[in-house]
């Protein structure tokens, strides 16, 4: 029973964290700010209640998608054991510093947005965000353990003959359109995240359905039936 609730947990995890990044990225595109300077602080000025909701989701979609990691990982058994699980750890090394970077850059602007600062000092506040060692350095591991991460896993798990030789390639594909801006990279990296992370989950939800108990064998009602199938009749 708690093997069951661990495994529905699993696959919550890999469904909700995938799935908050989409809805987060989509809501972003469309949060267009009106006047003369669109910057950052004008987005969370104009929207501010997209803005929370969208910081919580950014946040927290990483944290729930943590939570999914082990049973992914374990999923390969012999072949492709090693890569499968050091890509699990770098994705969470990944996801762990998106939490961090994510919540800095919301509460920054959020905070900068509340300040009725004027323009000028607006300014001066993102030119400096956008030089604060911290924010960046998470921002580097994240895109590079986020980028590397589902490779590694996703190679581990073809080896392992747990998902189809697409999906590697799928993987490859979200963390190449990453790299680039652009409506069209970013309609490819969230349908390759899709189907990527789709995969993982139907192989983790696979994985639980062959551990399940065989049905029992019904014993012949009959003694003559059975002895004579004793004697290979």
């Amino acid at each position: 029973m708690f093997a069951r609730l661990t495994r529905i947990g699993a696959l919550v995890a890999l469904v909700v964290g995938p799935l908050t990044l989409v809805v987060t990225s989509i809501v972003q595109w469309t949060l267009q700010p009106t006047g003369p300077d669109p910057t950052t602080t004008a987005v969370a000025q104009q929207f501010p209640t997209a803005w929370m909701a969208v910081g919580l989701l950014s946040v927290l979609g990483p944290l729930v998608w943590l939570g999914g990691l082990p049973a992914a990982g374990a999923l390969a058994v012999g072949r492709g054991l090693v890569l499968t699980r050091i890509g699990a750890l770098v994705t969470g090394v990944g996801l762990s510093a998106a939490i961090g970077h994510l919540a800095l850059f919301f509460g920054l602007f959020g905070t900068t947005a509340l300040s009725g600062l004027d323009p000028a000092s607006i300014g001066s506040v993102e030119a400096a965000a956008d030089r604060e060692p911290l924010g960046n350095m998470l921002l580097v591991l994240f895109l590079v353990a986020y980028s590397l991460g589902p490779i590694l896993l996703t190679v581990g798990l073809r080896i392992a003959r747990r998902v189809a030789v697409w999906v590697p390639i799928a993987a490859i594909l979200t963390a190449g359109a990453n790299l680039f801006g652009g409506p069209i990279a970013g309609v490819v990296q969230l349908v390759c995240l899709v189907a990527a992370w789709g995969a993982i989950v139907v192989a983790v939800a696979r994985a639980g359905e062959g551990r399940r108990p065989a049905a029992p064998v019904v014993a012949s009602a009959s003694p003559a039936v059975s002895t004579a199938t004793q004697r290979g009749l």
